[in-house]
């Protein structure tokens, strides 16, 4: 039985929301599962959150927040600090693969993707880019980071069934297709990485990362 007096706030909300995406997946994100998992009745979410699209901004506002979590204090090597970003936020995502699959076409527009901006803007500039270059290279990386990490999340987040089809994908049907059709998959069939394999995304960082060195060297 759930009752109204239940005292919420909108952390309470947020953590059950994640619970409640992670049993069920995304679609079960409802005001309604939401108010039976803190046994409140779903009208007083209302009063913290007007919409499920102000819910799901806040949960991907909490994301950045478990991301910056014990986050050391920016350093000299910038490029370092770039990739402990980078790889925290890849690894949050994949803790919560149903909320961030949708991360990477969203703007939360809260504090810590406020923070999280601020800090890779700073990086920017330490490597030695102008403001328009600094500004530039911010977006580029971080639309790749993001779009990355929503990626493998959204791999993740897939029915076991459906994962496991597009993963054997890679391993058997890439394996047999003939040579005179597809003569360069042919050639390289036995060493294509499948597709949750964690050096997929560090090979992606590392060839980011060489690139912003290569510009700042230039400089």
């Amino acid at each position: 039985m759930t009752s109204s007096r239940v005292r919420l706030s909108q952390e309470l909300i947020i953590e059950a929301a994640f619970r409640v995406s992670e049993r069920g997946g995304a679609q079960a994100l409802t005001f309604q599962a939401i108010g039976e998992e803190l046994g409140a009745h779903p009208t007083a979410i209302y009063r913290h959150f007007r919409d499920r699209d102000e819910l799901m901004l806040a949960l991907l506002d909490a994301l950045q927040a478990e991301a910056l979590d014990g986050m050391p204090e920016p350093s000299q090597d910038w490029a370092a600090d770039l990739a402990e970003l980078a790889r925290r936020t890849h690894r949050v995502f994949l803790r919560h693969p149903q909320v961030a699959q949708f991360s990477g076409a969203r703007t939360a527009r809260r504090e810590n993707e406020f923070r999280k901006v601020d800090r890779v803007i700073g990086c920017m500039r330490r490597a030695g880019f102008g403001e328009a270059d600094a500004a530039r290279y911010y977006r580029v990386f971080s639309d790749f980071v993001l779009a990355y990490a929503a990626q493998d999340a959204a791999l993740a987040a897939l029915d076991p069934e459906t994962r496991a089809a597009d993963l054997r994908a890679w391993q058997v049907d890439y394996r047999i297709l003939p040579a005179e059709e597809y003569p360069n998959i042919n050639a390289v069939a036995d060493r294509l990485p499948s597709l949750e394999d964690p050096a997929n995304f560090e090979t992606a960082l590392e060839l980011m990362l060489d690139s912003l060195r290569a510009r700042a060297a230039r400089l």
